[in-house]
């Protein structure tokens, strides 16, 4: 299953750190990529450096108009947010669909998200993290993928140690 990530109002000002967990978050978790509806040079080349480093070819970019990408999207549409259908209720029908554009939101998102969606998920129905809700959507769509991925030209690796950090980097 091939997943990608909306990130719909970014405020460069006020969401760098989340907006950049939340891309890290996809990464990690094994989505494809990430949009952006607004563009932020910095975020961007800090995420972009981590792939460098650390592995894949994960892209994120920015997108001009978020409606004309999830009209255009050849998939399924699904809108996180804690107004919605348990994912529990869904998990089936989404994994049953070859991709997915999986839509977070960083502020209050506009009603035509919620009509232009596919699916309105929620994971639980009370106020947390979007980087909590995108984590778990993914582990539980992608089937755990996040404890079997590899990265190919991973430059720096961890590797598993019960009691110290290790790190390879790699040539």
């Amino acid at each position: 299953m091939e997943v990608y990530v909306l990130r719909l109002g970014h405020r460069p000002e006020r969401d760098k750190r989340i907006s950049t967990h939340v891309a890290l978050t996809a990464r990690a978790f094994g989505a494809r990529g990430i949009y952006f509806d607004r563009e932020d040079e910095r975020l961007f080349e800090n995420v972009r450096d981590v792939v460098r480093r650390w592995g894949g070819d994960f892209f994120i970019e920015h997108v001009k108009s978020w409606k004309e990408l999830l009209k255009s999207f050849d998939g399924l549409k699904v809108h996180l947010t804690m107004y919605g259908m348990p994912l529990l209720q869904k998990v089936n029908e989404i994994q049953s669909s070859e991709r997915v554009m999986v839509v977070v939101g960083a502020e209050k998102v506009p009603p035509e998200v919620y009509e232009l969606s596919d699916l309105n998920i929620s994971i639980g129905n009370q106020p947390h993290s979007e980087v909590a809700a995108l984590a778990v959507f993914l582990d539980r769509i992608l089937n755990g993928e996040v404890f079997r991925v590899r990265f190919r030209d991973a430059k720096t690796e961890v590797i598993p140690a019960e009691r110290e950090k290790r790190i390879r980097e790699n040539p």
